[in-house]
């Protein structure tokens, strides 16, 4: 199995829902979930960013990995 660096965010995802022992029925709505807060916690570090430095142009960060996935989840 690879590392979280190398795997891809929604593969996280249905990693981190494997892991929870969600059941059949329930792991797309815990998927659609977990992708909800994925959001929101992105767009709550872009504005924790930009209350840091008022200054600067904040962006979203980037989810391009499964570890920030974990992170951020």
């Amino acid at each position: 199995m690879s590392n979280s660096i190398g795997t891809s965010p929604p593969a996280m995802i249905n990693r981190i829902v494997d892991r929870a022992g969600t059941p059949a029925v329930a792991q797309l709505a815990k998927v659609a979930e977990l992708t909800a807060r994925l959001r929101i916690a992105a767009a709550e570090e872009q504005a924790k960013a930009a209350l840091l430095n008022p200054q600067a142009d904040t962006k979203a960060p980037v989810i391009n990995s499964g570890a920030v996935v974990d992170r951020l989840i």
